[in-house]
């Protein structure tokens, strides 16, 4: 008594699965994939600099959870984007 299957589950699975995938491509199509992530082409030394201090202070409000800490954070999050932005338009 043999089952239409195959003793061996993992070809089982890659059968099932690749037939899946080909069915659910004909049917729907695929995605392109998007772009990487925007990076800064620009970079100088005041860029930097901030940068550095502004991850300082997100590794210590990581430690403290101070509200005072977050808030210092968040403006040089602030400040960060402004200069970049800044040299961008340049």
């Amino acid at each position: 008594m043999h089952s239409p299957c195959s003793l061996n589950i993992d070809v089982d699975w890659q059968t099932l699965k690749n037939t899946l995938q080909q069915a659910a491509n004909e049917a729907l199509g695929k995605r392109k994939k998007r772009g990487h992530k925007r990076r800064l082409i620009l970079w100088n030394e005041d860029i930097k600099k901030l940068i550095e201090n502004k991850k300082k202070v997100y590794l210590r409000y990581l430690t403290t959870r101070s509200e005072t800490d977050k808030l210092e954070y968040e403006r040089l999050v602030t400040i960060v984007k402004r200069e970049t932005r800044k040299l961008t338009r340049q």
